[in-house]
């Protein structure tokens, strides 16, 4: 029986020693973002890219699930709110930002007046076509092909949108933001390249961590 509360009081002791030591806390070291290289970082990320959800966009007056295709659309917008309006041109799709989105409309024609003034009369930058404010992909190189444009944050699982492993051309133009590409890879980790928001990208250009370049590597963005 004295063994037994010698044990006890012993124990009671240890306890009430642990209760009384202040927990120890760890300060996370900062992140500093790696500007495009051969080099890209490798991540985690925030999630696998398998779809999240629909996304289920307007065209022509009709609903179509933007993960089952495009139904012959060239240029998918997502404007302030989340709600997403898909068109046959870029010239059809940013005459409709003068009603769904004017700030961003204000944007494109201000960029697209530039450029005319800097080319002698023509529209010679594709760019122009990514709204201050937005983040897009193209399909093809130098900024051509299929357009998705985004101005809402967030992450963006490609196999929603009909575009994983298909981007080729990128431009950054967030307010105090910028993006994040990402290619799933199973059990490993999820290789990355940061994008420097203010400049536009041809991914054949950007190394990737396990050969050849980011074109049509991107799983899902973070932007």
């Amino acid at each position: 029986m004295r063994s037994f509360r010698t044990l006890a009081v012993v124990t009671a002791a240890a306890g009430a020693f642990a209760l009384a030591a202040p927990a120890a806390t760890a300060t996370p070291a900062p992140s500093v973002p790696a500007a495009p290289s051969a080099d890209a970082q490798q991540s985690a990320g925030p999630a696998k890219a398998t779809p999240s959800k629909p996304v289920i966009a307007t065209y022509r007056g009709k609903q179509i699930d933007l993960s089952k295709g495009w139904a012959g659309a060239s240029v998918c917008t997502e404007v302030k709110g989340g709600a997403v309006y898909c068109h046959d041109s870029v010239a059809e799709a940013d005459q409709a930002l003068t009603t769904l989105d004017p700030e961003a409309a204000r944007a494109v024609q201000a960029a697209k007046g530039a450029d005319v003034a800097a080319n002698g009369g023509q529209v010679a930058q594709s760019t122009s076509d990514c709204p201050s404010g937005w983040a897009c992909l193209w399909e093809d190189i130098n900024f051509s092909g299929l357009l998705l444009r985004w101005s809402e944050p967030g992450t963006k699982y490609l196999s929603d949108w009909s575009f994983r492993d298909r981007a080729t051309s990128a431009c950054v133009f967030r307010y105090g933001g910028d993006l994040t590409l990402y290619d799933d890879r199973t059990l490993q980790p999820d290789p990355s390249v940061y994008l420097w928001n203010g400049n536009c990208y041809n991914l054949t250009g950007l190394g990737y961590p396990y050969g050849g370049s980011w074109n049509d590597k991107t799983d899902y963005i973070v932007l």
